[in-house]
């Protein structure tokens, strides 16, 4: 397909340029998206983007933007073509020329598994965020704060029963299609297509481990009866089936549910989603981590997003945020974050890129014995002396620290039952190589000055929100773990550009509160009052 040829100069005749009608006031988000979004960008940035084949091209810049619109106003692809036709903010934001008719919603679905397939998933935010930078909107900005939110997959939330009953439906329709004379030529298949050829729902509690293993022989004679023919879903099938079943000859038995892998699948729809669990809610999905920069004055943005499963710990993810940020923003001095990331092995990596990870330390936790926060530490001299001020023997450090105190010292001692739960053996401390940090951290928190910093952390709590409400975060709008990574980079990309508006309204003086239908009830009843009650005060100011 032939790329359109460029155009030297804006036609005037663009929707951001020749449209002079009443209504939209110079601070309309529709002027400041086509000036600062729109016209910022150019065809050349996404040249891999054009469709291959012999279809009409449509400029990759456009479809960017109507994806942000899109997301920034929650709408789905065709109502988003609709807009670009009919709406007249979207046609000055989108420099609509007369003459656009527009064009099939399937194209942004093929424009976003093209940014997949070329490895762009997160060129549209990094071209936005590099739009903020251009604008000045990150200066000054050096303290960065982290938080994650849960991402629900485009899936229903099935049954054991159900969930394979399904992944065979999805085999044997595909199957018929391979081998359309099959149902001819073998009637076990034509049983099992005549079965399970239509959605049929157990429910949760409806089915039993007979239910479970007649389902589970089915399967076995579908996966042989697929021979070497590639019917979608076959893998996911027979996965399936090892992990929820164990085979004695031909006769399958269910697994206890503490049997079953931690990470099995759960849809045969998107066999990458998994099941997450916090402390109040259990989804199948990823988890989002945001982060985003601490203003001083007006909004802050969104400098990085990363997707991981929804059982990696947020500890786990703290370095590589880290070392991102230190490389997006250079001049970033402190990341603050919540409990779920701090470690003291991450206190010192994040001082190693330059943060100062402002996170409430991990607390002491012992088993009714003497905890360790009550020993003192000399780590220059390597002793230890417990709360009784005795001295330890032993001091060495592996990939644990480990510390004994001499046997006939606790043998002695007359708080031994409250030390040790081991009737001959002396109390020991087994500790983290980097317990001295956690130590200094722990004191630190302790100080007025960490409760001022942490304060700041709350903050992305209502970025998190806002990307929920206003982005449409929380539910991926699309199947598959890159399609739902692509999803989360979209609503932050989105978000950022909403925030491009606020902050550049803010400095020019003209952020106006929205009035609600009352408030303009009251205003307009407050002056129509005025106005009748006028020549009323000019009579008695002349009496």
């Amino acid at each position: 397909m032939g790329k359109p040829k460029s155009k030297p100069q804006m036609s005037l005749l663009a929707g951001g340029m020749y449209d002079d009608w009443g209504g939209l006031p110079e601070s309309h988000w529709s002027y400041r998206f086509y000036e600062h979004v729109y016209q910022a960008l150019d065809d050349g940035q996404f040249a891999e983007l054009y469709e291959p084949g012999g279809r009409q091209p449509i400029s990759p810049r456009l479809l960017v933007c109507i994806t942000l619109l899109q997301y920034m106003q929650r709408v789905s692809d065709r109502e988003a073509v609709e807009r670009s036709i009919d709406s007249r903010s979207w046609r000055i934001g989108l420099g609509i020329e007369p003459g656009y008719e527009g064009f099939h919603p399937t194209v942004l679905c093929y424009f976003r598994k093209r940014l997949l397939a070329h490895g762009q998933a997160r060129l549209v935010f990094e071209t936005v965020l590099e739009r903020v930078q251009a604008l000045g909107l990150l200066k000054g900005h050096t303290k960065v704060r982290v938080d994650a939110t849960k991402l629900i997959a485009d899936v229903a939330v099935l049954s054991r029963a159900d969930m394979i009953r399904e992944a065979i439906r999805v085999v044997v329709c595909s199957l018929a299609e391979l081998r359309p004379k099959l149902r001819e030529q073998r009637a076990e298949f034509a049983g099992l297509y005549e079965k399970y050829h239509q959605e049929c729902w157990l429910g949760g509690a409806s089915y039993s481990n007979d239910d479970l293993r007649e389902l589970a022989r089915d399967a076995k004679l579908l996966l042989r009866l697929c021979g070497p023919y590639p019917a979608e879903g076959k893998a996911t099938l027979a996965q399936i089936l090892d992990e929820n079943f164990r085979f004695v000859g031909d006769e399958p038995e269910p697994k206890p549910q503490a049997e079953i892998p931690r990470g099995h699948i759960v849809t045969p729809h998107e066999p990458d989603a998994e099941v997450g669990k916090d402390d109040t809610q259990i989804w199948t999905g990823d988890k989002v981590h945001v982060v985003e920069t601490v203003p001083d004055d007006g909004p802050g943005f969104v400098v990085d997003v990363i997707v991981t499963g929804p059982r990696v710990p947020d500890a786990n993810m703290l370095p590589e945020i880290a070392n991102r940020v230190a490389e997006v923003l250079p001049d970033a001095d402190v990341l603050l974050a919540d409990g779920g990331y701090a470690s003291a092995a991450n206190s010192l990596h994040a001082a190693g890129a330059g943060l100062d990870l402002v996170s409430p330390p991990r607390q002491e936790t012992h088993r009714g014995t003497i905890p360790a926060g009550e020993f003192v530490l000399d780590f220059e001299r390597q002793v230890a002396r417990c709360p009784e001020g005795h001295g330890s023997n032993r001091w060495r450090v592996g990939k644990r620290l480990y510390i004994k105190f001499p046997r006939s010292v606790c043998a002695a001692c007359p708080r031994r039952s409250e030390c040790t739960t081991s009737p001959t053996e002396p109390r020991t401390l087994t500790l983290s190589p980097q317990y001295e940090q956690l130590l200094r951290d722990r004191a630190r928190a302790q100080t007025d000055e960490f409760a001022e910093q942490y304060h700041q952390r709350a903050g992305v709590e209502a970025t998190i929100s806002e990307l929920v409400h206003c982005c449409g975060l929380r539910r991926s709008r699309y199947r598959t773990k890159p399609k739902r990574e692509l999803h989360a980079l979209l609503a932050n990309a989105a978000l950022n550009v909403r925030r491009v508006f606020r902050a550049l309204a803010a400095k020019d003086g003209l952020e106006q509160q929205a009035e609600g239908a009352f408030s303009r009830l009251r205003r307009a009843l407050t002056t129509a009052l005025q106005s009748r009650l006028a020549p009323l005060g000019a009579v008695l100011a002349t009496t």
